[in-house]
């Protein structure tokens, strides 16, 4: 993310839809939140319909071709209901090729890391990940970390420990692929950032799951054998992880078009409340006094950023 204020789009776009205008405008910065709001939900509940799959009979690798996949097909169906077809300039195409390969890791490592180690875990060692995007932003000058978004950043994280925090079975294979996925993941805001201010959120999730798409089909039918769930729970758990993950990865990228990649990080550490919610309703996993204390630790890192002032004059100085 070198060049957050540069190549930005004519005011001319202002009316365009939220999905396809980059520019951010008056209403830019509450359409982040709600767009947000929709991330954390849907990306928050792919882990539980994910468990499901497994139970269902499903294997790592079959899951990601099914996954990018019906995320591919979703994604261009928004995108010809939008009518509006990509366009996609030759300079963009290195920050699209990584951060499309970023996407591939961070889900394949993410998905597999639950299967050496506990959700908790996993969880918890993911989201690491919006310490990275601070410290990246802060030394790329893109976003200044300052002693609010810091102080937002550890108690958030704080917050988490105690969310997920329980069951520490830990397994250093597990914890890896899970670090990883963090690490991606944190790239992947640093580089889609510029990409947001000026290409459609749709144009951008087109190509971030369409090159995975393709990647792991060629893999799961030369070098593997696909599996399929063998039952009607584990098809719904493969069709529900594939559909909250294309809703989730477009508002994503309208989210941080509108907010930046440093507060996009930090208040996206909700999802992991709605996985717990998503757990306790679906798979029926308890939540603890100890959850809900956290949970509200994590509501107060959020607090912390939307109300810190050079966040808002920041956005606007960006539009």
């Amino acid at each position: 993310m070198s060049s957050d204020h540069g190549d930005v789009q004519s005011p001319n776009t202002s009316d365009e839809h939220p999905l396809k205008s980059p520019a951010l405008k008056p209403a830019g910065e509450l359409t982040g939140f709600v767009l947000l709001g929709v991330t954390a939900l849907f990306f928050g509940a792919a882990p539980t319909f994910a468990k499901v799959a497994f139970d269902g009979g499903i294997d790592a690798l079959s899951l990601q071709v099914f996954r990018f996949t019906i995320t591919f097909a979703a994604v261009l169906l928004m995108v010809l209901v939008d009518r509006h077809l990509p366009r996609i300039k030759r300079r963009h195409l290195p920050r699209l090729l990584m951060l499309a390969i970023c996407t591939a890791v961070s889900s394949f490592c993410y998905m597999t890391a639950v299967r050496h180690v506990s959700v908790a875990v996993a969880s918890l060692t993911f989201f690491t990940f919006p310490l990275m995007v601070g410290l990246m932003s802060h030394f790329l000058g893109t976003d200044r970390l300052g002693w609010r978004k810091s102080l937002a950043i550890i108690v958030a994280f704080a917050g988490l420990c105690l969310v997920l925090g329980g069951d520490l079975e830990l397994n250093w294979r597990g914890v890896s692929l899970a670090f990883i996925a963090g690490s991606t993941v944190a790239t992947s805001f640093v580089l889609s950032r510029p990409l947001t201010r000026e290409l459609p959120s749709l144009t951008i999730s087109a190509f971030a799951t369409g090159v995975p798409c393709i990647l792991y089909l060629i893999v799961g039918l030369t070098k593997a054998t696909l599996t399929f769930p063998d039952t009607t729970a584990g098809t719904i758990g493969v069709l529900g992880n594939a559909l909250c993950y294309a809703i989730g990865l477009v508002c994503l990228y309208g989210s941080i078009a509108r907010l930046g990649a440093l507060r996009t990080a930090i208040l996206i550490n909700a999802e992991p409340l709605v996985s717990v919610a998503a757990a306790f309703l679906i798979l029926g996993q308890t939540i603890g006094l100890l959850q809900m204390a956290g949970a509200l630790i994590v509501i107060l890192g959020i607090f912390l950023i939307t109300t810190d002032p050079e966040s808002r004059s920041n956005a606007k100085q960006s539009d």
